[in-house]
């Protein structure tokens, strides 16, 4: 019954969307603000790193890691020899 009322005012009709539409454009406009925002402050905070540089550390220390484990494992099999 409400909808039939409503749709028969033309000006009610153009009234109600454009409140909707403004309180959507709102909504979002906010949240994107705010998410922007975070991200500059987090960013701020803790600047990127150049991820290329952070590849190659994470390389180096797979490698050291990997040493260590061959030096564990050739005391491992000195110790079952002797």
């Amino acid at each position: 019954m409400i909808f039939k009322h409503y749709l028969k005012d033309p000006q009610a009709t153009i009234a109600v969307n454009t409140t909707i539409f403004i309180a959507g454009c709102l909504f979002f406009g906010m949240l994107a603000t705010f998410g922007i925002v975070s991200e500059l402050i987090r960013d701020s905070k803790h600047p990127p790193q150049d991820m290329r540089i952070q590849h190659l550390q994470q390389h180096a220390d797979e490698q050291v890691k990997y040493d260590k484990m061959i030096e564990l494992l050739e005391a491992i099999n000195a110790q079952l020899e002797s």
